[in-house]
């Protein structure tokens, strides 16, 4: 059963079709369908590229907090960790 449906279209269906019609699979006529894609899905495609050759974890930052850590050189602003730990909800205020 899935043969049959396979056949009709799969990958290559488009190009049995085109020799159906007469046409060679590489052949380009005036009508056909095409694609085009906005200034912001190019764009986004090219960052999406880029991203990929990040590192997920940037190594030299982890390293120079672990020295200063490990000196005790490292001084975490208190009153931005007590704001997020009372936005996230796990310091309630004193209650």
């Amino acid at each position: 059963m899935i043969e049959p449906i396979t056949g009709q279209y799969g990958v290559d269906a488009a190009a049995r079709a085109k020799a159906r019609k007469g046409r060679g699979a590489g052949e380009v006529k005036s009508g056909s369908d095409e694609a085009s894609f906005s200034l912001f899905a190019v764009e986004l495609a090219r960052v999406s590229g880029e991203l990929r050759n990040v590192p997920e974890v940037r190594q030299d930052l982890v390293d120079d907090f672990k020295k200063k850590v490990e000196a005790g050189e490292y001084q975490p602003p208190l009153e931005k960790i007590a704001h997020n730990l009372f936005w996230a909800g796990i310091l309630n205020g004193g209650e």
